[in-house]
């Protein structure tokens, strides 16, 4: 519960924030200084970045669901959405046959943008801006550093890692995908 009045104050100080930034452009504006009136809310304008939504897919891929729930949250928030696929490896990993490693690492890029095609097609028909990563290192990895490098991110969305499906069945459940979603605080 803590969570959300925390978020809901956060909020409530960058509105308050934003009314300083409007009145202290009025007020220079009344006195004549149009200039620094322009100044104020061009840094209003900077601060005010569409927040997105990362979505991490499986791999080379996103699922289905992955792709229906992402819509439908980007768009209730009127958030962008950043697209992010991992190979759980680096490309130096294959130093040994560099012919190889470019070759793979380029086939897992095209792969990845052609999944990534379909989610961007549905996106555009939404009207969600779209933006497609590719990297390679392993997921969590990944994850932090994209997060480390764009403070935009408001939530993530990814798929859960599938248990397995023997000990699953013998327990008597059937086979599900669980999506995940996680607060960028």
């Amino acid at each position: 519960m803590a969570g959300i009045f925390g978020r809901m104050r956060h909020k409530l100080s960058k509105t308050g924030k934003k009314i300083e930034k409007y009145q202290e452009a009025i007020t220079f504006a009344e006195a004549g200084e149009s200039e620094y009136a322009m100044e104020a809310m061009v840094e209003q304008t900077e601060e005010q970045q569409t927040m997105q939504l990362l979505v991490v897919g499986r791999e080379s891929a996103f699922s289905k669901e992955i792709i229906d729930y992402a819509l439908d949250m980007a768009q209730r928030m009127s958030y962008e959405i950043l697209a992010l696929n991992t190979a759980p490896l680096s490309c130096d990993t294959f130093k040994l046959f560099s012919s190889s490693r470019n070759q793979i690492c380029d086939e897992f890029k095209s792969l990845s943008e052609k999944n990534a095609a379909t989610f961007q097609q549905a996106a555009a028909a939404k009207g969600i801006a779209f933006d497609h990563i590719v990297m390679f290192s392993e997921a969590d990895d990944a994850l932090q550093e994209v997060t480390r490098n764009n403070k935009n991110i408001a939530f993530v969305v990814s798929e859960s890692i599938e248990d397995r499906a023997e000990s699953r069945i013998e327990e008597g459940e059937r086979l599900r995908k669980h999506l995940y979603v996680y607060s960028i605080v």
